[in-house]
């Protein structure tokens, strides 16, 4: 196989997906995105931030520290619909919610049927759409633009999902205002900036592992 024929399939294996089949190397590829989430689910990394304050005194602080926990499992999906595309993508994501459902814990809190009942679900869910749109945007090329758009457009539709789903649950459990706006400021505040950061390296990164893949898999 010449350079430039190399060259040409590689380009062709994009987040479309027009040239995957499904075979044993796409079923084992799929089943490693599903463990990468799962991982993902299970990693924190707790990042320390000041933030302006009015201090208590005319000495104190301007400046307040706060941390933030974060669990990089949308940069994960980001980067799993950037590497296989919406079929195979959003094929993983299924398979992770299906798992977590019926047979394994391999949600945050858990899993099981009751799941789907839990303020976070929601999040997951908005990962197939996600993913969908993500993978529509990139179709055509991957320049630092359309990275950037389909890193805002994934995110924010994770979290707008995320955050109707949270308030549905609040109003079936009839929680007051204030405990749910406190819930959407933990799960979508500051945690956006992160994803967005993340996520878009986590896009750029996908193509040197695609390119990998491809050459793994003939």
């Amino acid at each position: 196989m010449n350079t430039k024929r190399l060259k040409e399939e590689l380009d062709a294996f994009n987040a479309e997906n027009k040239k995957l089949r499904i075979t044993m190397g796409t079923i084992v590829v799929m089943g490693w995105c599903v463990f990468l989430i799962i991982i993902a689910t299970f990693t924190q990394f707790d990042f320390t931030y000041y933030v302006p304050w009015i201090p208590d005194n005319v000495d104190g602080n301007i400046f307040k520290l706060k941390h933030c926990i974060y669990i990089p499992q949308i940069p994960v999906i980001l980067f799993i619909a950037a590497l296989i595309g919406k079929r195979f993508g959003i094929t993983a994501v299924l398979i992770y919610i299906l798992l977590g459902l019926t047979f394994f814990p391999v949600f945050a809190l858990g899993g099981g049927i009751g799941y789907i009942f839990e303020y976070n679900f929601g999040y997951i869910l908005a990962y197939i759409p996600a993913i969908f749109i993500v993978a529509f945007v990139l179709k055509d090329q991957q320049n630092y633009w359309t990275i950037a758009k389909a890193t805002f457009l994934g995110i924010l539709t994770i979290h707008l999902i995320g955050i109707f789903y949270l308030i549905l649950m609040a109003i079936i459990h009839q929680d007051p205002f204030s405990q749910v706006t406190g819930w959407i400021t933990m799960q979508s505040g500051t945690k956006m900036v992160y994803d967005f950061i993340f996520g878009y390296l986590a896009i750029l990164f996908s193509k040197p592992v695609k390119q990998i893949l491809w050459l793994s898999m003939g």
